[in-house]
């Protein structure tokens, strides 16, 4: 707890009337009583270059029982001399030593350690829970901070990094396959590797921290790799005359070699991190648990889902790239003539 024990003390509480009947204030014979317990800056004394202060203040045989407090005296307007005894009582309280304060508001902090073992999440919620068990009074809020307030605000820039991470990856795709489409396919092996990160940490009991979320940013640029390496290559096969179907087929029979490779080179690669069992290792071992998991499940997918959304892009794009052509040479209505009769001749086959 940031606020030590309460200290007892002595505090002069005024009657407003009694005050009021005697032509002062409040802040009048507050400031008397204060000059007299604690003293009043008077001047200063200099000797040899030194200076110091001199307080004002009752002598020490003049303020020590509350008798002798009653018994200060602050002259008023018309000069007269009136006792505290008369203006009110000294009443004994309970003080903080400290008075804490966060935006103009007071603040008691109330901090812990994670148990070993224990995520920061698994804190906050323990925390939570008991301070949802407690019936707090009015004008009283609670608010959890500290690390887990710097986690949440390093996530947000985190999120905020991915964001830019997967624009700037597509536009130097997009600038070096001079298209948006084929970006835009590749872009396809990233939400699998946020589910293989999220798989990878479930089935080893791995809190989602910082480190994780760097390794899913280290996987936006790796994952992308085995895209780009595919859909190359079919590029290269439908410039030597391949149809869309005979291109991915060669093309996933000629890159599956180099996928695996690159694939398992960077999981052999981060398989100590992610067993690491030495001082500092629990730091690092996220990181390297979420991008084993993540190139696990996007090379997998990256296989079979990236072939399989291109074939559906280019297929989509030769039909309209034919009924444009048929359309140029007015021929859409025998097409779509021809096109009948061959729906009609499957369905009676």
């Amino acid at each position: 707890l940031s606020r030590d024990e309460y200290t007892p003390e002595y505090q002069m509480d005024f009657d407003r009337t009694k005050l009021a009947l005697n032509g002062l204030n409040s802040s009048t014979a507050g400031a008397a009583f204060s000059a007299a317990m604690s003293g009043s800056l008077a001047s200063y004394y200099r000797e040899d270059g030194d200076e110091y202060d001199i307080r004002v203040r009752y002598a020490p045989e003049f303020r020590r029982s509350v008798e002798d407090m009653e018994n200060i005296t602050v002259t008023n307007a018309a000069g007269n001399q009136i006792r505290m005894k008369e203006l009110g009582h000294v009443v004994e309280t309970l003080v903080p030593p400290t008075i804490e304060r966060k935006d103009r508001e007071r603040l008691i902090t109330v901090t812990g350690i994670i148990a070993d073992g224990r995520a920061l999440s698994d804190g906050v919620d323990s925390a939570q829970s008991i301070i949802d068990g407690i019936e707090l009074p009015s004008g009283i809020s609670t608010v959890i901070a500290g690390d887990f307030e710097d986690q949440q605000e390093m996530f947000g820039d985190m999120i905020i990094l991915m964001i830019l991470m997967v624009i700037l990856v597509y536009m130097v795709m997009a600038s070096q396959f001079e298209s948006f489409l084929s970006p835009f396919v590749i872009m396809f092996s990233l939400p699998f590797a946020v589910v293989g990160v999220i798989l990878g940490l479930t089935i080893t009991g791995t809190a989602l921290g910082v480190m994780s979320i760097v390794g899913v940013i280290i996987l936006i640029g790796i994952v992308v790799k085995n895209g780009i390496v595919l859909i190359d290559y079919i590029h290269l096969q439908r410039e030597r005359g391949l149809s869309v179907i005979q291109a991915v087929v060669v093309s996933g029979k000629s890159r599956l070699r180099p996928v695996l490779m690159t694939t398992f080179t960077t999981i052999l690669g981060m398989l100590p991190m992610a067993i690491g069992t030495g001082q500092g290792s629990e730091m690092w071992q996220p990181m390297g648990i979420a991008i084993i998991g993540g190139l696990v499940v996007s090379t997998a997918m990256t296989l079979v889902v990236v072939p399989s959304i291109y074939c559906m892009f280019q297929g989509s794009k030769i039909r309209s790239e034919r009924r444009a052509h048929a359309e140029k040479l007015g021929l859409d209505a025998d097409w779509k003539k021809a096109k009948r009769r061959l729906i009609r001749r499957k369905k009676q086959k």
